[in-house]
């Protein structure tokens, strides 16, 4: 939440070429990958993110200050939500596999969801970089 502190909704729907992902995208895939690791820790039934796509979710079509509140606080409350769901985690659970399928355990679970929001948080603090230096050169 702090790489959003500050970020109004031109800068976070900004982009610097048309194919790359905007903050305002960045937060919401954050907010996707949070839920659905939260979900799957706390052995979660599938489905329930308000967005779509999940993934990568779509943009509002207004791009104004209020979605642009309500979209940080769902970053937030999906956040919260990851967070509240580790801290009931059982970490005897570490080495077992997370969910009915696949070779993933718990441990690369959490362990992927700390490096996936530091990656794109990453991103964020770039962007608003760039889109400073943009913003000052027009």
């Amino acid at each position: 939440m702090g790489a959003l502190r500050g970020v109004s909704p031109e800068e976070a729907s900004w982009k610097p070429y048309a194919n790359r992902h905007s903050i305002w995208e960045l937060a919401l895939h954050i907010a996707y990958w949070n839920y659905a690791v939260s979900r799957r820790i706390a052995s979660g039934r599938k489905g329930g993110f308000p967005r779509s796509p999940a993934d990568w979710p779509a943009l509002p079509e207004d791009l104004t200050a209020p979605t642009w509140r309500k979209d940080r606080r769902l970053v937030k409350d999906c956040h919260d939500r990851l967070v509240k769901a580790l801290r009931n985690f059982d970490p005897s659970r570490l080495a077992d596999i997370a969910g009915e399928t696949g070779r993933t355990t718990y441990a690369d679970l959490i362990t992927g969801i700390v490096l996936h929001d530091t990656y794109h948080v990453g991103q964020i603090q770039l962007l608003k970089r760039l889109a400073t230096s943009h913003r000052e050169q027009t």
